[in-house]
């Protein structure tokens, strides 16, 4: 349908998560809804370039440029409107860890690169794939780590960190090889990171016949874009529904949260296909009802703070209940109880006992020869079929 389409990661994924999330967002262009994470990374992403652009005047940061820093990260998260606290705080410790450790490489190349962008200034560069996929993005940061190597850098605020496999195959990443590959040619290794401003930096690389075969996928999304037309536009629900930016204008999402009458065929009926989709069906659908109930239930406690009142439905009455914990001083119960019975009524904390092995490694030994490994339930859990190339 249509024909000025350029590729980024965000679109990809939102293409092939949802086809209605992607028009909505691409076509319709509805108003998001406000999400705290993607405030967040945007008031950590705008300081960190800040940051840099005061990196590549000195290459060094003194007191008085932390304090810039810290400033302009108050300033974005008060312009976004970081409502709590404890969000903005942890963003400004996000800065604070990585202005201490700026660089990974010898130089910085850029800051925020962007690359396809419309209506830009001639500077912006074009960048289309070697079989006429147009791109479009922005490089959080380049570096130089040698005279044959550049290190391009992407920032992430998530809690989670990416397996090795999930890196060499994540489209962003793939993408900016491609990007690197003509913007910087003059290089002969292109270095992948994944800024994991919470941990670590992770690293990785593709291969040429790994760029080759991205290419190719590419091209195929690419095509089925520009093939989209209205009646093609469905709703796909799935586990992320819940944090997604246009769930209000969704029917088919409003229709699972309402959904009450479950009916179920026999289990015993179906085949190996159709018992995997309706358990895939099913946890998705669980999802949203589970996020429903705490989107309700964080209302629900909000106004009864404000109003000082319980909530009266029609035979219930909805209260704010707490419980308590007790926890007891280790240091006295040591003191109090014998050695013998101590060992009965302490727990010990593995990754405590594994921290003090690899700073102890004389008692290591001693340690792991009396350790036992325990086992959960078996549960249930989904992976891709891998596809053997004939």
């Amino acid at each position: 349908m249509a024909k000025n389409i350029k590729l980024s990661a965000t679109r990809i994924n939102t293409f092939l998560s949802c086809r209605q999330k992607y028009w909505f967002n691409y076509y319709d262009k509805l108003p998001k809804l406000s999400n705290p994470v993607f405030r967040l990374g945007t008031s950590v992403h705008e300081a960190l370039e800040f940051a840099g652009n005061i990196w590549r005047k000195k290459e060094k940061f003194t007191k008085a440029d932390e304090k810039k820093i810290l400033a302009k990260y108050d300033e974005v998260s008060v312009r976004e409107g970081i409502e709590e606290y404890a969000i903005h705080a942890e963003g400004k410790d996000l800065i604070r860890k990585r202005i201490k450790n700026f660089m990974n490489g010898r130089k910085l190349i850029g800051l925020e690169i962007k690359f396809g962008f419309w209506d830009q200034p001639t500077k912006i560069k074009s960048i289309t794939s070697d079989l006429g996929v147009p791109l479009i993005g922005a490089i959080d940061k380049v570096e130089e780590y040698d005279d044959d190597t550049i290190l391009i850098v992407d920032y992430k605020t998530s809690k989670t960190a990416p397996t090795s496999s999930q890196m060499r195959t994540d489209i962003q990443l793939s993408l900016y090889d491609l990007v690197a590959r003509k913007l910087f040619p003059e290089y002969k290794r292109v270095v992948l990171s994944l800024d994991l401003l919470r941990s670590d930096s992770l690293y990785t690389y593709r291969t040429d016949e790994e760029r080759k075969e991205f290419e190719l996928y590419l091209k195929a999304v690419y095509d089925q874009m520009i093939a989209l037309k209205p009646g093609d536009v469905k709703a796909s629900l799935n586990m992320f529904c819940p944090w997604c930016s246009y769930k209000d204008y969704c029917s088919t999402y409003q229709k699972a949260c309402k959904k009450s009458d479950y009916t179920f065929l026999p289990t015993m009926q179906y085949d190996d296909n159709q018992l995997v989709s309706e358990w895939q069906s099913v946890k998705s659908v669980k999802k949203i009802l589970e996020s429903r109930e705490r989107e309700l239930g964080m209302v629900m406690m909000e106004k009864i703070k404000r109003n000082s009142e319980n909530l009266q439905g029609n035979d219930k009455e909805i209260y704010i209940r707490q419980n308590s914990s007790t926890n007891y001083n280790l240091i006295t119960v040591a003191e109090a109880i014998p050695d013998e019975d101590f060992v009965n009524v302490v727990n010990l904390n593995k990754k405590a006992v594994e921290a003090y092995m690899n700073v102890n490694p004389a008692v290591k030994d001693v340690i792991a020869d009396t350790a036992t490994t325990n086992y959960t339930s078996p549960f249930l859990a989904a992976r891709k079929i891998k596809k053997v190339k004939k």
